[in-house]
């Protein structure tokens, strides 16, 4: 016990005498300060040690979906967008509540615009009621747009998407220009003789299917004159195939139509005629259609 007090009582002289040390000894003038804090005691820690983690951020931080909207609002550069921004907005950020305002002003002035001219009478006027009317009700013409495809890239388009009818498959047929599929399965009954007869009859099931025998636009779909009701398609490299005789049609003028989609339905049983008529042309000229598909 005796060495114990010992030993305290000299570290207690040995701080007082670090207290009562002027700071003239040190060589700084002045009155005495006390040492801070950070000057007296060791670094608590490593420099090389890593800051405080939060265990919440690395924990949310595992989820890809998180991580990666994190990573968006960092990077501000990324892909030219900004998520997060709160001052310009990025290409797929919401647009503010001044930018919502404006446009919802400029689309009423144009309203009421239109509005106002179809109320006048002005030659000026009339001249605009026409585009306008002529914007909203008549159809665009593909013609130029397909010919300029075709001779570009040697087909009609593909990507054009076309309604999706319900039907059976159609039979492909191969020949040695190009792939066609056989618009119906049936007999022939009167052939094609390029002059007085420029198309097929043929003799099918009632009410068969009938196919586009290649991809196509409608241009005109209604009852003819010669060939009852019918279907006329446009096809690429100037083609155009011709469905006569037909009990329905499920197309209109303007729908583009995939190779062997479904088109309609063949008549009933006619002992002259058939059940349809099938006829081909190519640069405006007759063409057997047997040089391009069969009926088998």
């Amino acid at each position: 016990m005796e060495v114990k007090d010992k030993v305290k009582q000299r570290r207690l002289e040995r701080l007082r005498n670090l207290r009562e040390t002027p700071d003239t000894l040190k060589g700084n003038a002045g009155p005495y300060k006390p040492a801070r804090l950070n000057e007296q005691l060791p670094m608590l820690h490593n420099p090389q040690t890593p800051p405080y983690v939060d265990m919440d951020l690395k924990r949310r931080m595992e989820d890809p979906e998180y991580a990666w909207q994190q990573k968006m609002r960092m990077d501000k550069t990324l892909h030219g967008r900004d998520y997060g921004g709160e001052e310009g907005g990025g290409l797929l950020s919401p647009p503010s509540s001044r930018k919502i305002a404006l446009k919802l002003l400029i689309s009423g002035a144009l309203f009421a615009a239109m509005y106002g001219m179809f109320q006048l009478n002005q030659p000026w006027a009339l001249k605009g009621k026409q585009i306008v009317t002529a914007s909203l009700t008549k159809s665009y013409d593909f013609t130029a747009v397909s010919a300029w495809y075709t001779t570009r890239f040697g087909g009609s388009p593909s990507f054009i998407p076309s309604f999706n009818r319900e039907g059976n498959e159609a039979v492909k047929v191969s020949t040695t220009k190009r792939t066609f599929y056989s618009p119906v399965k049936g007999s022939i009954i009167l052939p094609f003789d390029g002059t007085n007869h420029p198309g097929v009859n043929l003799n099918t099931a009632e009410y068969a299917p009938v196919y586009a025998l290649d991809t196509g636009q409608v241009i005109f779909s209604g009852v003819a004159v010669e060939t009852g009701l019918t279907i006329i398609i446009r096809h690429p490299g100037g083609l155009q195939s011709l469905y006569g005789g037909l009990g329905e049609a499920d197309v209109e003028v303007g729908d583009w139509m995939k190779v062997g989609e479904s088109i309609g339905k063949a008549a009933k049983k006619d002992p002259a005629k058939g059940t349809l008529y099938v006829a081909l042309t190519r640069d405006g000229r007759p063409i057997n259609p047997l040089d391009v598909t069969n009926f088998d």
